[in-house]
């Protein structure tokens, strides 16, 4: 059968038995589809915090960037710093406190710093006084998550701290931890919207006001206000619950893979560890080249909010029990769905591929998580399903040599 990548001289050397493919239009086309529910002068900030959601951090806020997006969000120092190492000279803010250590770094790299508590506040007065570079800061408001962020009480002497030429108080917000619950949704963000207006009163004009996450920008335009912080309908999918509004959105994610192996076993075969799973009729099993350490059937676990819920996940664990996958561990042969056999091993996993007469070799399609899809996964860029740039697993770039070739820092 003819291969993917056949024609391209070389291209299997450096991608390997596995990787991620990140179709590039459909990023730059989703983001075009948030910007459409938008007022002009709403700004949009792309979050390509844990590497992009998978995508890849560096080409996703470049393409972000060359697409419309007025600001990058991360979470860690790290993150910013590896796309200002690449690059990036639009804003980045870092939507979460830094250590006092830390923030002579940020400031040095020009990243916009994240203010949640009296001591953050001290820490970039003194990290300011001491490199003598200029501080721009949003200062993040508690209202509801209890995570991260200052109480309202807390906010004027915040303020006080702040209070320095250097210091430039560019932002305000605040995290929504109810974004589905309209009702608390609102609560939060009336709270937030009062201790805006106080710090209004007294005489503080803060320029970027902003709430909107994913979800609530597609169902509370009301709270859109000067920027939205956007990620998960960047990367083509809708937040659980959330209104679609008819935006069309592309999903831009492929992970592929080619067999390692194929064999034929006779009825009664007791196959990978444990010998877990048994073949009720002579079958072709097929080995792929990507197991829980990439991200293959991880699924986040978490406390069940309704009997629904939980009646969900025990459906899920049974048909497991029997042998019968769900399609987050299915692989995708010849445009077929084959299931994952046995347990899913750590780098190798076994697909048992019925009478389809797949080769070894062939490239395959396998269902993986991107939130638990590993950053040791080469990525492979396209345009227009045309290859241009890959990212390795060591982290090196690799600028392919076709018509859509450039040069990357």
């Amino acid at each position: 059968m003819e291969q993917g990548y056949a024609g391209s001289p070389g291209l299997y050397e450096f991608l390997g038995p596995r990787w991620v493919e990140i179709e590039v239009t459909a990023l730059e086309n989703n983001l075009r589809e948030v910007r459409r529910i938008l007022n002009p002068s709403t700004r949009l900030l792309a979050v390509v915090k844990a590497d992009a959601y998978g995508a890849g951090a560096v080409e996703a806020a470049r393409v972000f960037s060359r697409a419309g997006a007025d600001y990058l969000g991360v979470t860690t120092l790290a993150e910013g710093v590896e796309l200002r190492r690449h690059g990036l000279i639009m804003p980045i803010l870092v939507m979460s406190p830094l250590l006092p250590e830390e923030i002579p770094q940020a400031l040095k790299w020009d990243l916009t710093l994240s203010v949640a508590s009296r001591w953050g506040a001290e820490a970039v007065a003194r990290a300011v006084k001491e490199t003598g570079r200029q501080a721009r800061v949003h200062l993040e408001i508690e209202t509801g998550m209890h995570r991260t962020g200052l109480e309202p009480e807390e906010v004027k002497a915040v303020r006080d701290v702040l209070r320095c030429p250097s210091i430039v108080v560019e932002g305000i917000y605040t995290h929504l931890s109810h974004a589905a619950d309209r009702r608390k949704a609102v609560e939060q963000f009336s709270l937030f919207c009062r201790i805006c207006r106080e710090l209004e009163e007294e005489g503080l004009e803060i320029p970027l006001k902003h709430v909107a996450n994913s979800f609530a920008c597609l169902s509370y335009p009301e709270m859109h206000l000067d920027m939205v912080r956007v990620g998960t309908l960047l990367y083509g999918q809708y937040p659980f619950g959330a209104k679609r509004r008819e935006l069309e959105l592309k999903n831009p994610w492929k992970v592929k893979a080619r067999l390692l192996h194929v064999k034929e076993v006779p009825a009664g075969t007791a196959a990978g560890y444990g010998g877990d799973y048994v073949t009720k009729r002579p079958a072709r099993l097929g080995t792929v080249p990507l197991g829980y350490a990439d991200g293959l059937g991880l699924t986040a676990i978490a406390r069940p909010k309704s009997l629904a819920d939980l009646l969900r996940f025990w459906a899920k664990a049974l048909l497991a029990y029997l042998g019968r996958p769900h399609r987050e561990e299915a692989v995708f042969v010849r445009g077929r769905q084959v299931p994952v056999v046995g347990r899913v091993g750590m780098q190798l996993s076994l697909v048992d591929l019925g009478e389809l007469p797949a080769d070894e070799g062939e490239e395959v399609e396998v269902n993986l998580g991107r939130s638990f899809a590993s950053a040791r996964l080469p990525r492979l860029y396209l345009r227009e399903g045309e290859p241009y740039l890959l990212r390795l697993p060591t982290g090196e770039w690799r600028t392919l040599k076709d018509s859509l070739a450039r040069e990357y820092v």
